[in-house]
């Protein structure tokens, strides 16, 4: 069956919402783009008067983008939000009304001719098809972009191999996986410059992981008894769920100590956050 984008984000608003720390990671992510790149942005451009945020959901990420533009120019650029889910769209028009929300593709947005200055795309490009044209069009429509996307492939010294679970299977429906070298390639088949970036293990680091993701943070181990059938040693279930948990404990505080580059080509996985350059305008 092939993986229907439109249809499968019908209902992923009311999925990513049940999601205690999402709010907080929308705005961090985009705090966190700007205070690595932003200031070169305005050195480039001197100011951003019309920004763009691509499959930003309710907004919290273009409003928090935009209230640091604010913060560092002194006036607001005209900030819009594309969304293909009109729950997405609804909510966001109710929480940030002097946001324009767009339903639909930027690909197919026809009302103006406007020049973006800047383009966000945060846990996109792993969403969506013929992501290499998708940035091609983009790239036509904006001078910069900060991206940040997530390396999900395996380890490179085994393989790299995406996930088994792709599309509708996959937990927040992702159907691109990338390695460092093909992203980046990728980018520049795409119509962006790499101006700065760089390969990171995570964006959220252990000091605020209790904020930003409390629905990951591992619970002690416990047994659920209404699956057990008769007759079933509890303690010795409970003794291998205590070793799994403190097992996934440790392996997470060994890859948090470890160098980026050991942990990509043994294990996988990682962000690559950056700011790029639309080669259509110089």
């Amino acid at each position: 069956m092939v993986f229907d984008p439109l249809k499968y984000y019908e209902s992923y608003p009311s999925k990513i919402i049940l999601r205690p720390g999402y709010p907080a990671r929308a705005q961090y992510k985009s705090t966190l783009m700007w205070s690595l790149y932003g200031k070169r942005i305005l050195k480039s451009l001197g100011k951003i008067d019309n920004y763009a945020d691509i499959g930003g959901c309710f907004g919290f990420g273009a409003n928090s983008m935009a209230f640091q533009i604010n913060k560092h120019q002194g006036h607001y650029p005209r900030t819009s939000v594309f969304e293909l889910a009109s729950n997405f769209v609804i909510i966001g028009r109710q929480l940030y009304p002097y946001i324009n929300f767009i339903q639909g593709s930027i690909l197919e947005y026809k009302e103006t001719e406007d020049i973006f200055d800047l383009v966000t795309m945060f846990d996109l490009i792993e969403h969506v098809p013929e992501p290499e044209m998708f940035l091609s069009s983009i790239s036509e429509r904006a001078k910069f972009g900060l991206l940040m996307t997530p390396m999900e492939t395996g380890g490179d010294w085994f393989g790299a191999k995406p996930p088994d679970k792709q599309g509708d299977h996959h937990p927040d429906g992702h159907i691109n996986f990338y390695t460092p070298k093909n992203y980046l390639k990728l980018l520049d088949d795409g119509g962006w410059e790499l101006i700065e970036g760089k390969f990171v293990k995570s964006v959220i680091n252990r000091d605020n992981r209790f904020v930003l993701e409390p629905e990951e943070l591992g619970s002690n181990p416990s047994v659920n008894k209404e699956k057990l059938s008769e007759g079933t040693d509890h303690r010795i279930l409970y003794e291998v769920d205590l070793l799994k948990y403190f097992f996934n404990k440790c392996l997470l505080n060994l890859c948090s100590l470890s160098p980026y580059y050991f942990v990509r080509k043994i294990l996988g996985g990682g962000y690559h956050l950056c700011l790029v350059k639309s080669r259509a305008y110089k």
